[in-house]
């Protein structure tokens, strides 16, 4: 009876960010980079993102691509110009691609390590996405920073026998690691009830917040924003 009451009475966990406010931000952004050619304009995006995963406590995260969004803007404003050859025209060009999606690869780093795969799965459920998807993003939701640990832990193993680390030495061994990842997950998930077709339960409590609602209202107004000048032709 009292675990019954504790489980009961425990909170439901909540997130600062509601999962569908970062997938907004991410269609939202890529549309603003594909329209926009200013460099101003650009360059607010980019301190928005870095000011979300800032409230959402990654600072460091957010100074690291701060820097190297203006080590990017440097090369193509200060170098390039005074540059020609094929050689300086491909560092230009993957410079500047790069800098254009730098915002996307903040926001799809803050979801990747800030939303957990039951938040995740409670969201899609809430969206009603087919179960046949749910099940494949879930897994690989979660594969990518399991990836990440699984090569962390063969560069220690190697260093730890005095053996060379060389591309090849760690390419095998993560690769057997990726597929046993893979099956793992995927029985986890099997095991955890995804593939039930009857309606799921989480504990993750899926609702906006009213920093959601801020981000929306800020995202709406530079949205009509950016159509204005756009047709005014500042854009």
């Amino acid at each position: 009876m009292e675990e019954a009451s504790g489980i009961k009475g425990r909170k439901k966990r909540e997130v600062k960010f509601d999962l569908r406010t970062k997938m907004m931000l991410i269609l939202v952004v890529n549309l603003f980079l594909l329209l926009s050619h200013s460099l101003i304009f650009e360059f607010v995006l980019v301190l928005g993102c870095l000011s979300l995963i800032t409230i959402d406590g990654q600072c460091k995260s957010a100074f690291h691509f701060l820097i190297i969004f203006f080590i990017m803007l440097s090369i193509d404003q200060l170098f390039t110009p005074y540059m020609s050859g094929f050689f300086f025209t491909l560092v230009s060009f993957i410079t500047v691609a790069l800098r254009k999606f730098l915002p996307c690869f903040i926001l799809g780093k803050w979801i990747l390590t800030k939303t957990e795969v039951s938040e995740f799965v409670a969201v899609m459920w809430k969206l009603r996405f087919p179960q046949a998807a749910i099940i494949p993003l879930s897994v690989v939701f979660r594969y990518f920073p399991t990836i990440k640990e699984e090569w962390a832990s063969i560069r220690a193993a190697m260093k730890m026998r005095g053996i060379h680390i060389s591309l090849e030495h760690v390419m095998v061994p993560l690769l057997m690691s990726a597929v046993n990842v893979s099956e793992e997950l995927s029985a986890a998930a099997l095991c955890r009830g995804l593939d039930n077709p009857e309606r799921h339960s989480s504990l993750v409590r899926v609702r906006f917040h009213r920093a959601d609602v801020f981000v929306w209202a800020v995202t709406g107004i530079l949205a009509v924003t950016a159509i204005i000048l756009k047709g005014e032709g500042i854009l």
